[in-house]
């Protein structure tokens, strides 16, 4: 069974520290393009779904690194999730 044959109630969705996207395929998290994630999301959309969103939580802001140095590419990646996730409006619960 493949990720467009598994029902769509509740997709989980993991950011990775270097800030690559995967999404649950049943047996294990699959790495996506953000073309294959607008598709999955938009099909998630129609069947109105939610997302499970793991990851990405980043590290501690300390201030101990200039600005170049300041970005994290799993809040990034997480941002990038939420904001694909809002604008078609779907719900999504952030685990842990």
């Amino acid at each position: 069974m493949g990720i467009r044959d598994a029902g769509t109630d509740d997709l989980a969705v993991w950011v990775d520290a270097d800030g690559s996207i995967a999404v649950d395929v049943g047996s294990r998290y699959v790495t996506v393009d953000p073309d294959e994630l607008d598709r999955i999301l938009d099909r998630l959309a129609a069947d109105g779904g939610s997302i499970r969103l793991a990851g990405g939580s980043g590290r501690a802001d300390d201030g101990d690194e200039g600005p170049d140095r300041e970005s994290d590419p799993a809040v990034h990646a997480a941002a990038y999730v939420r904001a694909l996730a809002q604008q078609r409006g779907i719900t999504v619960v952030a685990d842990g």
